[in-house]
């Protein structure tokens, strides 16, 4: 039960009551005033449920669930009524002192709706006097974040990983090719946040490795399908300069391939590979086998099936970071070199020992952590991590969705918006502001700007390109990220587009 979109409609409605309050044509009619004000003492303690229930969905029984789902349904009642009150009194402000009997069927139906917001109340009332029979708090506070005049999530925060770097590097410039005629595979593997992609970039961008490749391809393939290759969507990323129609065969572009590649000693990254079918996997290398001898291609996949039935030559598992390294990263991304007293770090490693050693996980939680004070760190810590044991993807899930949980609900709901583009899809910063603007999730264009920053330096958002004035223009998300960024969404935001 995700309640991120109900919130945001809740500070939507608290809005709308305080614009009702202002308009002088709401402050004239008898007892309107006093039923806003009700509505808008109770519509407080219904954010503080909500809030309240969505730190604790996890843990939800049933009977709670549905009492929140009844909450959820008066809100969107409330919702309604309060639109059509916004929208009666506008109409009144734009036809003063033109037509008198407007004025009359004005009383009239202001009557209506401020009876309408009564009912409405009282069953909001009615309900969120509940919450005590479920011990859920009306005084909730969501963790505070400290604004940052810049953003501390950089790109080249990469610890730990130079003697992989090595190890891969002196595979490809080594002699283990010399028995394949032409290309050879190697995977990186591991699980999802040990950082495969930020390795197969220090390999891609190593001076070495650019002096003895000619011709160097990046690709994503990012495939939702296990079984089905998109062939003419990949290849058409490889070729460079040509533009790929819907009308070209499979042939067709295999001949651009061959043009571009054929003969030549490349590397080719393929990052992010998913699929489970040999079969597909058979005829997507088969286009790409066309490179002179010793060329390579790296295949990055969290996948062990994936990685099996590619047969790659070479195959790097990719570990955790060492304790140190762990912890080196956590320092940099929660401290910032500030001095921590010995209670303090002996937390932070507790908190470092349940990332188990993955380089997303500590980096998201130490970014959350940055410039709290030590109750939240324990607040943290005793919220969910201490029931965290064991390393998969499943407890990487579990680690972003607690920083996910401690953004406040109008940051959580913009976060899960970006849930409508595909994964590895680069975002335009601008737009994604005017598609947050529409939905009503923001106001004012620099409140965009503000939460944008905000969940860049949180880690929600990477990989940023900035313009020639050090603008961020565009950037991505993670794919884990993307993944929770999917589960909270749900038919709410979906709804919405």
């Amino acid at each position: 039960m995700e309640l991120s979109n109900t919130l945001s409609l809740v500070q939507v409605i608290l809005g709308a009551i305080q614009t009702l309050l202002q308009m002088n044509s709401v402050g004239s009619i008898s007892d309107c005033k006093s039923q806003l004000d009700d509505l808008q003492n109770t519509v407080e303690t219904v954010k503080a449920v909500l809030e309240d229930a969505e730190a604790k969905q996890e843990s939800l029984n049933s009977q709670e669930k549905n009492y929140i789902q009844e909450l959820k349904d008066a809100v969107y009642d409330a919702d309604d009524v309060l639109d059509e009150f916004l929208t009666l009194a506008k109409q009144k402000q734009l036809r003063r002192n033109k037509v008198i009997s407007f004025f009359f069927r004005f009383k009239l139906l202001t009557h209506r709706l401020s009876s309408k917001v009564k009912r409405v109340n009282d069953k909001l009332n009615k309900i969120a006097t509940k919450s005590d029979k479920f011990s859920f708090k009306v005084d909730f506070k969501p963790m505070k974040f400290t604004k940052e005049e810049t953003s501390s999530c950089l790109s080249d925060v990469i610890i730990g990983r130079e003697e992989d770097v090595e190890k891969i590097v002196g595979v490809l410039l080594g002699s283990h090719n010399v028995d394949h005629p032409n290309v050879s595979l190697l995977s990186i593997m591991g699980m999802g946040g040990l950082g495969k992609t930020a390795l197969a970039q220090l390999v891609f961008n190593d001076p070495r490795i650019t002096e003895a490749f000619p011709l160097k391809r990046w690709t994503c393939i990012a495939d939702q399908d296990q079984q089905q290759l998109d062939l003419k969507g990949h290849l058409g990323k490889v070729v460079k300069g040509f533009s790929v129609s819907d009308k070209m065969s499979l042939e067709d572009i295999h001949h651009v391939v061959k043009q571009q590649l054929g003969g030549q000693k490349y590397l080719l990254v393929l990052d992010d590979v998913w699929t489970e079918s040999y079969h597909e996997w058979q005829k997507f290398i088969g286009f790409l086998n066309v490179g002179g001898r010793g060329s390579w291609i790296i295949v990055t996949t969290r996948s062990k099936k994936t990685a099996d039935l590619i047969r790659s030559d070479q195959v790097h598992v990719l570990q955790g970071l060492s304790e140190p390294e762990s912890w080196h990263l956590f320092e940099r991304m929660a401290f910032q070199g500030e001095e921590r007293d010995e209670e303090w770090v002996k937390l932070g490693k507790e908190i470092v020992k349940k990332c188990t050693n993955v380089p997303l996980a500590i980096r998201v939680v130490g970014s959350l952590l940055r410039g709290q004070s030590k109750s939240e760190w324990l607040s943290f810590h005793d919220k969910g991590l201490d029931c965290l044991s064991e390393r998969n993807d499943a407890i990487m899930t579990r680690i972003l969705k607690l920083s996910y949980d401690q953004l406040n609900p109008s940051l959580r709901t913009c976060f899960a918006y970006c849930a409508i583009f595909p994964k590895d899809w680069r975002i335009s910063k601008k737009m994604l502001i005017k598609l947050w603007m529409a939905q009503g999730y923001i106001n004012p264009e620099n409140l965009g700007e503000e939460y944008f920053l905000i969940l860049l330096q949180r880690c929600f958002f990477q990989d940023i390109y900035e313009d020639e004035f050090g603008e961020i223009y565009s950037f991505k998300i993670h794919d884990l990220l993307h993944d929770i960024a999917e589960k909270v969404a749900g038919e709410e935001i979906f709804g919405a587009v």
